[in-house]
């Protein structure tokens, strides 16, 4: 989980620079690894949703080891950026999807 950065009070920045100022950190510079940008910049929007689907996509967010909106975000795009053939699902498939949403509402 994220959390907020506190804010930097002045006292808090001069330690800080001092550190910076009188110490070699480029044994940390040489070990750090360059993230690449994203491809689109990401912006947040809302999206209502019923109590009991929210809890619904949290709980397979936590089964699968993501945060519940990257889960939802990853949903929309497939579905988004699918081509119509691709929305034709699997007669298996579709009967392995009733069985364990079947086993998840009891």
């Amino acid at each position: 989980m994220m959390t907020t950065p506190k804010k930097a009070t002045p006292k808090k920045l001069k330690q800080l620079r001092d550190y910076y100022d009188n110490t070699d950190v480029s044994d940390e510079m040489e070990r750090a690894e360059l993230v690449a940008a994203p491809e689109e910049i990401l912006v947040s929007t809302s999206l209502r949703l019923s109590t009991s689907t929210l809890a619904k996509v949290r709980a397979l967010a936590k089964q699968a080891g993501v945060p519940a909106t990257a889960l939802m975000r990853e949903w929309i795009e497939d579905r988004v950026n699918s081509t119509p053939d691709s929305l034709i699902v699997n007669v298996v498939d579709l009967e392995r999807f009733i069985s364990v949403s079947a086993r998840h509402s009891v």
